[in-house]
């Protein structure tokens, strides 16, 4: 069931970046700012027991929201890309713990695997048109 809560806030917390930072025109430093300190607020309060990891998660999937417009074109692309990083935070829950820049580490490989899917992928099917 937790796994399940972390891939749901992992895709909220990185579309709210994507939206605060690309459509609100925000900036992707002060999208993911807002997104991490509202999670960090909020979270804990409606799941006092994983609240922590919970927070964890949404602060590296807000860091995977600050892709660019032209990297990720659309929210469900944003959606995938969140997805992605939520399955990559469940997987190294017990790797590197207290190593720094693991989180980001998380949402740059989240990017992209997402970045070299579409230029495989959806770069072949363009090919053979």
């Amino acid at each position: 069931m937790e796994e399940i809560i972390i891939l749901i806030i992992s895709v909220v917390a990185g579309i709210s970046t994507y939206i605060v930072s690309n459509i609100l025109k925000r900036g992707s430093v002060i999208a993911s700012a807002i997104i991490t300190l509202i999670s960090g607020l909020m979270i804990p309060y409606f799941f006092p027991n994983i609240g922590g990891m919970l927070t964890l998660a949404a602060a590296c999937s807000s860091y995977a929201g600050m892709i660019s417009v032209e990297n990720a074109l659309n929210i469900f692309e944003m959606a995938i890309i969140s997805l992605m990083t939520g399955i990559l935070f469940i997987a190294s829950t017990s790797a590197y713990l207290g190593i720094g820049g693991r989180l980001g580490t998380i949402a740059a490989i989240s990017c992209f695997a997402w970045l070299g899917f579409k230029k495989v992928f959806i770069g072949m099917e363009e090919h053979f048109k």
